[in-house]
This record gives C-alpha cells, sequence and structure tokens, in this order.
C-alpha cells in the first residue's frame, strides 16, 4: 500500500450482520479501501473472478467450505494475498492451523484497531 491506490479487501462471513460491522469498523479508518462481500466460501471465489483483493478477512464457521478451506483454495490462486481468520471459534487447533497456513488470526468481536494493525502490518 505504498501509492496512493484504494486497498481492495474483501470480507467473507456467513453473517450479514458481522460482515456490516467489519464493513462499518474499516470504513472508519483512515484509509482508502474498496471493500469486497461475499457470504460464503463459493461466493468469495466468485467475487474474486471479477475483482482482486490484497487482503482476505474470512470467518471460519460457514455453510459449506470453511474459513480454512477457502483460505488454502485463496493461497493457490493468490499467494500474496493476506488473509486473517476473523473468528469467534477461538480454539487453540484452528489458531495453529491458521498460523501454519499463514493467516493472522484475530478473534470476534474484534476492534476497528485490530482490523488496522493487521491491515497496516503490509504496509
Amino acid at each position: 500500500m505504498t501509492d496512493n491506490s484504494p486497498l481492495n479487501i474483501l470480507l467473507v462471513d456467513d453473517s450479514r450482520i458481522a460482515r456490516m460491522t467489519m464493513k462499518h469498523m474499516l470504513q472508519s479508518l483512515d484509509m482508502e479501501l474498496v471493500l469486497l462481500e461475499a457470504g460464503s466460501a463459493d461466493e468469495a471465489e466468485s467475487v474474486l473472478e471479477n475483482a482482486s483483493a490484497s487482503i482476505a478477512l474470512i470467518d471460519f464457521n460457514m455453510p459449506g467450505r470453511n474459513g480454512i478451506e477457502l483460505a488454502e483454495a485463496l493461497k493457490e490462486r493468490s499467494p500474496d494475498m493476506r488473509m486473517a481468520l476473523v473468528t469467534a471459534n477461538i480454539q487453540d487447533a484452528l489458531a495453529q492451523r491458521a498460523r501454519e497456513l499463514g493467516l493472522a488470526f484475530l478473534p470476534k468481536p474484534t476492534s476497528a484497531e485490530q482490523l488496522e494493525g493487521f491491515i497496516r502490518q503490509g504496509e
């Protein structure tokens, strides 16, 4: 994010309210962002057929494929995409699996400060 172009972020959560909450937090940051949304792993991959994202914020528990399975597919497709698992499922084994895949782990409820910290790590 060294130039002045907006940062594209993909929000993936089956809860519309959770996506709206994250979107509101991200929009409160002093950053130029383009927010893409998906309610499932399949929808996320469909969104990325027509747009690109450099960051993905992914819930774990979703119908169909879970967040880890989506992250594995996204890593194959876009190895440089930075991802965080944003979930209320805070089991140690899940956090460890996320880290093994190179994902950050942000427990829900998350804050605007936590989201900003993750986003700015890549600057």
